[in-house]
């Protein structure tokens, strides 16, 4: 059986002055996601609130396809966890959407007059039935979704519901039906819940593959499927994510936010910079290859180029993918939710997935917001949850830890592949914005547990391709003998980090 050694595997292509270059960087991204000061979670509520304010202006546009509008719902800390830092704006709805559970069979337009022949009185509905007549009652609206769904949930909209009245109609509802019933929640991508982490240039690249992959046959076909902002390798020649498929329905544009107009229906962005989340899931997806270099890489864009999508949507891309032949789902996003429970959206999508594809293994991102609170779907049963450590495998500090974190990777200063444009990050000794401006073959450095599971998920492809076996089986081999830290799982080095 062939296994993983990291610094065999994986050794650091950058010379002494350029890892201690980036040493700076990684300990500023790590920095910017640690809860300090008595106020740590301004800077993020500012950005929340300006991501508010600027996608409710593109509201005037009257786009065909509306961007997503969201809610806060605050969330004190815990009573029984008065340690635990004020949660603050954290946990994001989609403005007025509540989301109903149906069977996988059900139609998916509204419910049809139930009203039958003398005797069909006596039997009662089921309970997704009664709870659209509860939702209708109260004025929600069900909404056909404007793409293929294959998440087995119905979408309910009462335009102008503030988010404190969708929860007590989602608990009085759940209550009098028995339904599976929920807020749809944002999701973000990881570092969206924490100021100025912000991807940093380097000039250090992977200009190889792990000389073990010649010497080892590769015995089967995996595929890896990324659910992020889409792919962007446009104009990259370095041969790095060429074999990802890229198009339409997974291209990350990048440059949407701030809207200044909208021409031919077309978006016409307010500057030329980059995106809070932009090249997300091209930073991801060069994770995965740098650790599998032979699998196949698929990558579905869920969430937008300001890290933000619905469980809804990721949901849906989840069934998507595993619909489509993924072997493993990678998932370097999550949410927090008012219950601590997992959303119906999610538990919908796993639900299906392990119906029809038992074999296909899920990996999410613990997530960074330094705490015990569960990450979902990070935190959900059957998905295997990464929490981030520092480079010398110790916890990384702001990663999300607790019984439900699997396993854990190095997070900070990792390095992968990127996109082309100009990124702001703001300099932690003056306060400053400051660009980078980033080339076609471009590599940049970032932090986050968004960038430990992407080494989980590719060392199992890893090892389902070099020991010919499945996921479950790959993933037993790669934690086996492995040291565990409490609340963040096996200790699993792979990329050398910052």
């Amino acid at each position: 059986m062939t296994t993983i050694d990291p610094q065999e595997d994986y050794p650091d292509p950058r010379d002494e002055l350029q890892r201690q270059a980036d040493a700076s960087i990684g300990a500023e991204q790590s920095g910017a996601l640690t809860d300090q000061g008595p106020d740590p979670h301004r800077r993020i509520d500012e950005i929340i609130a300006r991501i508010q304010a600027e996608r409710r202006e593109t509201l005037r546009f009257h786009l065909a396809s509306p961007l997503l509008q969201f809610d806060v719902l605050p969330r004190p800390a815990p009573p029984d966890q008065p340690d635990q830092p004020d949660l603050g704006d954290t946990i994001l709805v989609a403005s007025g959407e509540l989301l109903l559970r149906v069977p996988a069979d059900a139609e998916a337009g509204p419910v049809p007059d139930t009203a039958g022949p003398p005797g069909a009185a006596d039997e009662a509905p089921p309970p997704f039935d009664v709870a659209d007549g509860l939702l209708r009652e109260r004025g929600y609206q069900q909404v056909t979704p404007p793409f293929h769904m294959v998440l087995p949930v119905r979408k309910y909209v009462f335009e102008g519901r503030e988010a404190d009245q969708l929860l007590l109609d989602r608990d009085q509802i759940r209550a009098d039906s028995g339904a599976e019933l929920d807020l749809n929640y944002v999701v973000t991508a990881g570092h969206l819940v924490k100021a100025d982490d912000y991807p940093r240039k380097t000039a250090a690249h992977r200009c190889y593959s792990p000389e073990w992959i010649r010497s080892h046959p590769v015995t089967r076909k995996v595929t890896v499927a990324v659910i992020d902002t889409g792919i962007n390798h446009e104009g990259r020649t370095d041969g790095w994510l060429a074999g990802i498929p890229e198009g339409g329905d997974n291209l990350d544009p990048l440059n949407v936010f701030p809207v200044q107009d909208v021409v031919n229906g077309q978006i016409v962005p307010g500057d030329d910079l980059l995106d809070l989340s932009a090249g997300h899931g091209t930073f991801v997806a060069g994770v995965v290859e740098q650790v599998a270099p032979a699998c196949t890489i698929v990558v579905y864009r869920a969430v937008d180029t300001e890290g933000m999508g619905t469980s809804e949507d990721v949901g849906n891309a989840i069934i998507q993918a595993a619909n489509d032949g993924a072997d493993i789902i990678n998932l370097s996003l999550g949410t927090m939710t008012v219950d601590n429970l997992p959303p119906v959206a999610f538990t919908a999508a796993l639900d299906t997935v392990a119906d029809a594809h038992p074999d296909v293994l899920i990996v999410a991102s613990a997530g960074n917001t330094g705490l015990e609170a569960p990450m979902f779907p990070a935190a959900m049963k059957g998905v295997v949850g990464v929490g981030a450590l520092a480079a010398d495998l110790t916890p990384a500090p702001w990663s999300n830890h607790g019984f439900w974190v699997n396993c854990s990777a190095v997070g900070v200063g990792i390095i992968s592949t990127f996109v082309d444009g100009i990124e702001p990050h703001t300099d932690t000794s003056t306060g400053e914005v400051v660009t980078e401006q980033f080339g076609p073959d471009a590599w940049a450095i970032w932090s986050g547990t968004s960038f430990s599971a992407p080494q989980i998920a590719g060392a199992v492809a890893q090892l389902c391709q070099l020991n010919d076996v499945g996921p479950a089986a790959a993933l037993g081999q790669l934690l086996a003998g492995r040291p565990a830290l409490p609340g963040f799982g096996f200790v699993v080095p792979i990329l050398p980090g910052t």
